[in-house]
């Protein structure tokens, strides 16, 4: 075991070595120190665990000893299984903010503001404290960096108290044949502590490692946090059924500790009421009022952090928190999360939504093939050769209870609880939750929650193996010597298997696409956000890094509702026509609400054209549809006023001068390093990304092929050829780049058609236009030349190029449904039977 651990720790030490290149940055020595300390903790939890071991195998048989190599042992492996992954999960955090909810948290405790229900009180404290520190330690680590690494902390800390509770849970069992040092065979000594100290030890690396785990307890979430106090309520849980006299201060700890949770994640009480109902039913607490009055003080200290968000939105207003917490029926509105709907998740259409059984089952599917696929194939494993003599293990099975009947009640008991609370969350959550499932965002989001479930299950997985282990017949040393050297290779195995999804030391996304977004907005420019994530990670870069801070951003969501009106106030350059933001001609609407038509209409004399929006309207608005104009600008639109449009966004070739500014920057930042596919899928929020600069990237060469075809069109324009072409361009590039999105797109095929034929018709220039290489596509001239040599001229390639497109329109069933289908066929086929014919 002990080998096997240094070679771990020997490989960790190359691995960090590698990674990290000696730089001079603050960075650099933060992330040398942090590994240096890990390293050393192993290496001395190692030294303790060698020590306790020989003790133990001495045949010690003094009580008092006794106890203290089993504290020393259970605290070595907490610290050892910590250290290991709180090491890996430093060397793989992200150095900025991931997506999700993590930007808004940040940004929210960089200045103490209220997060989105319910709020997450304890979470702020916890962030403002650390950027706090950060900013005055380490001055160059990003605030998002900091905040990445206190989750790795929490869910290391996490880690190892799974792999404590697990070896606590397994303390004192054992068959009888193989007490301390007793059972030898061919000069082998073996003692059960190997097993278990290796089982206890697999099962918290093994939960560390699983996907889910690795990537939400290395970000800055709620979630880390949460995990952590699942298992410290857990610990306490099993602490107070080990202690005779179920003590007063055990069941006051585990009230504080379930109160502080609650203000950190609502889930929490799908935990703490099967462990109440339990503490009840032992103590017989209601029976003792002193413990019960004890125990309800705690609890209430614990959740009295809530007091903490109203205190903050009163002495430090931010223009961009949630809600109104200020009164106590909009501090209660917040707290029961009323905004998305009391017990959900999903405030959209659910219509769609899965039922109680069949989300349960995605959860098992998922745990058993995904988060702990070797887990469980090891579990059925030992259960396989326990099953080779049914007799021989129901024999060693019935001894290890009859020799430790009190090690087993309070383990019984333990689990029991365990095993309740996870029937009990996976009931009543997925009861609730309303998230459809089929959308693959959706369903990662839904995913997050699942970490809960997941624990319980590795603490039960984790004691199943190491019974399983015990009453294994015909059992040596040199079995239960490979069974646990196999287990030991099990997180090694994981750690591997997992290590290219959990690695995201890279994931910059999030802040580039951010950048990519505000670097190019002109000065004093108001940005209207209907998007989550744009929000929260422009939200982030504005309040923790102060970049472009001089740029008015308003969630639309946000506006509409009614606790909106007590933030109008806090935005000194922005008219607000009335109370919150609403649909027309409502009932909202006739009691105070404006629609989106009369925000810009009561903003335009202050920002001018500078008014530019990220996402979809909220509402339909026929007013504003026809009153103003968007004009796609690099990852938002401008909105400019239909009857004073600027003239030189008219001509196709001064707008694709003009557009060319803010995608010159989005270039710089994204197109050579977008997030990969096959590591963030659809589940994840980085897939997100990709998705939307394609879009935005198509959007801008429709919108200017169309300008440069009606001012063709109009007029005897002779500078029209450079727009088709880099039109032409842009959407051949966004296909090549993503052919699942774009090969089947009838739009595209029909615009790609039209730009070629245009280039065919164009009498502007003999010679090829030369396209800007924004996108490093590594042809600056001659483009079409890339494509063949077979060809005399581009005209000759254009017309090719035309035909392909065309023909491939008009093969896809959905193109009939196109604008123009039947004119595009008529002319596709005019032109062929005309070639056919000269043939």
């Amino acid at each position: 075991m002990y080998s096997y651990v240094h070679s771990v720790v020997s490989y960790l030490r190359k691995y960090f070595h590698s990674q990290h290149k000696p730089t001079a940055t603050k960075q650099y020595y933060f992330s040398r120190r942090v590994h240096h300390f890990t390293i050393t903790t192993i290496v001395s939890s190692m030294q303790t665990m060698r020590l306790v071991n020989n003790i133990t195998n001495n045949n010690n048989t003094d009580s008092s000893n006794n106890i203290i190599n089993e504290s020393s042992l259970g605290l070595s492996i907490f610290i050892l299984t910590a250290s290991i992954v709180f090491s890996v999960y430093t060397s793989t955090a992200s150095h900025s903010i991931a997506g999700g909810d993590s930007g808004e948290l940040v940004a929210e405790g960089c200045q103490l503001g209220t997060s989105h229900p319910p709020g997450y009180p304890l979470y702020t404290i916890i962030v403002y404290l650390v950027t706090t520190l950060g900013k005055q330690y380490y001055p160059t680590l990003s605030p998002a960096y900091m905040v990445n690494i206190t989750s790795c902390l929490f869910g290391s800390i996490s880690s190892g108290l799974i792999s404590l509770i697990v070896y606590k849970l397994t303390s004192g069992i054992d068959d009888g044949s193989c007490g301390s040092g007793s059972n030898t065979k061919k000069g082998l000594s073996i003692s059960p502590v190997v097993a278990r100290c290796s089982v206890a030890l697999s099962t918290g690396l093994l939960s560390a490692f699983s996907p889910l785990m690795w990537q939400y307890n290395t970000s800055a979430e709620v979630f880390a946090l949460h995990n952590l106090f699942v298992t410290l309520i857990i610990y306490v849980l099993v602490i107070y059924n080990s202690t005779p006299n179920n003590s007063t201060w055990i069941v006051a700890l585990g009230s504080f500790l379930s109160g502080v949770a609650m203000t950190n994640q609502h889930t929490s009480v799908l935990l703490i009421l099967p462990v109440v109902v339990h503490v009840f039913y032992k103590s017989s607490i209601l029976s003792k009022p002193k413990q019960l009055l004890i125990s309800t003080l705690s609890f209430m200290v614990g959740i009295s952090l809530y007091v903490l968000l109203p205190y903050f939105a009163i002495t430090n207003p931010h223009a961009g928190s949630w809600g109104d917490v200020t009164s106590l029926p909009g501090f209660i509105h917040h707290f029961l999360r009323r905004d998305y709907g009391t017990m959900r998740l999903f405030s959209g259409d659910d219509s769609a939504s899965e039922g109680m059984l069949a989300r349960t089952w995605w959860w098992l599917s998922d745990f058993a093939t995904t988060q702990c696929s070797l887990g469980m194939y090891f579990w059925f494993f030992s259960q396989f050769i326990c099953c080779i003599d049914v007799k021989e293990s129901k024999k060693r099975l019935i001894d290890i209870r009859r020799n430790n009947v009190t090690t087993e009640e309070i383990a019984d008991s333990t689990l029991n609880v365990i095993f309740n609370a996870l029937i009990f969350y996976l009931m009543v959550f997925h009861s609730l939750s309303n998230l459809p499932l089929s959308n693959p965002l959706l369903f990662g989001i839904h995913q997050r929650f699942w970490m809960h479930p997941n624990i319980l299950m590795f603490i039960m997985i984790g004691r199943g193996m190491y019974t399983n282990i015990l009453v294994i017949p015909r059992r040596s040393s040199k079995t239960l010597l490979a069974l646990s050297a196999v287990l030991l290779l099990l997180p090694f195995a994981t750690y591997r298997q997992n290590y290219s999804t959990g690695d995201q030391s890279n994931n910059n996304y999030f802040r580039k696409y951010a950048l990519s977004i505000l670097e190019p907005l002109p000065s004093n420019s108001l940005l209207l956000i209907n998007y989550d994530q744009q929000w929260t990670s422009i939200r982030y870069l504005q309040e923790c890094e102060g970049v472009r801070t001089d740029i008015t951003s308003i969630n639309l969501s946000m506006m509409t509702f009614g606790w909106w009106q007590s933030k109008n106030d806090l935005y000194e350059n922005v008219s607000f026509p009335g109370t919150h933001y609403s649909r027309g001609n409502t009932l909202p609407w006739q009691n105070g609400g404006f629609t989106f038509s009369k925000l810009i209409d009561a903003n335009t004399d202050h920002f001018g054209s500078d008014i530019f929006i990220g996402g979809r309207l909220n509402f339909d608005d026929q007013e504003y549809y026809a009153s103003y104009h968007e004009i796609p600008y690099g990852l938002v639109r401008q909105i400019r006023s239909q009857e004073h449009i600027d003239i030189s966004a008219e001509t196709a070739e001064s707008y694709r001068t003009f557009s060319l500014q803010p995608w010159t920057t989005i270039a710089n930042h994204l197109s050579t390093d977008l997030p990969c596919e096959k590591k963030y899928p659809q589940t994840e929020w980085e897939w997100t990304i990709r998705r939307e600069f394609f879009d935005h990237m198509v959007s801008r060469s429709t919108y200017l092929l169309n300008l440069a075809l009606n001012e063709n069109a109009s007029s005897s324009s002779t500078n029209v050829l450079p727009s088709i072409v880099e039109s032409a361009l842009w959407l051949e590039l966004a296909t090549s780049w993503d052919k699942d999105s774009y090969a089947t797109q009838s739009s595209m095929r029909k615009n790609l058609g039209l730009a070629y034929m245009n280039m065919v018709r164009s009498k502007e220039s003999t010679s090829f236009p030369i396209i800007d290489d924004i996108f490093d596509y590594n042809n600056e001239t001659n483009w079409w030349s890339s494509e063949s040599n077979e060809y005399n001229d581009w005209k000759e390639w254009a017309s090719t190029r035309w035909r392909y497109e065309w023909e491939a329109f008009l093969g896809l069933e959905s193109s009939k449904s196109e604008p123009g289908y039947l004119q595009i066929k008529q002319i596709y086929e005019t032109v062929m039977g005309s070639l056919s014919g000269s043939r």
